[in-house]
């Protein structure tokens, strides 16, 4: 009987622990270690406010730019990108990655 409440409790935490991971980032300008990103508005070249993104993983530049973007559905347009992979590179090791966005399309 305690091994199986025991196995049950571990599997619960196993779930949370993997939602709280997979979680969207948080969605304003700042720290969020959720997805261990650094957010801050920059001008970009035309003038126009841009959203800068520095980030550990690129799918934590992608989660934080969906939840920065939250008041256009998550739409965002990229201005430009380091260190993304792009398809047939997705197993190289390239080191924190960084984008700038502009929400909308």
């Amino acid at each position: 009987m305690t091994l199986r409440s025991m196995v049950r409790w571990m599997l619960c935490m196993g779930i949370a622990g993997l939602l709280a991971a997979c979680g969207i980032g948080k969605g304003t300008l700042g720290n969020d270690p959720a997805t261990e990103s650094q957010a801050s508005a920059v001008t970009w070249s035309d003038g126009q406010p841009a959203i800068s993104i520095s980030c550990k993983t690129p799918g934590g530049c992608q989660s934080r730019a969906v939840a920065l973007c939250n008041a256009t559905n998550g739409d965002y347009t990229v201005l430009k990108m380091d260190n993304m992979p792009t398809r047939g590179e997705l197993g190289d090791v390239r080191g924190p990655a960084s984008v700038v966005i502009r929400c909308g399309k």
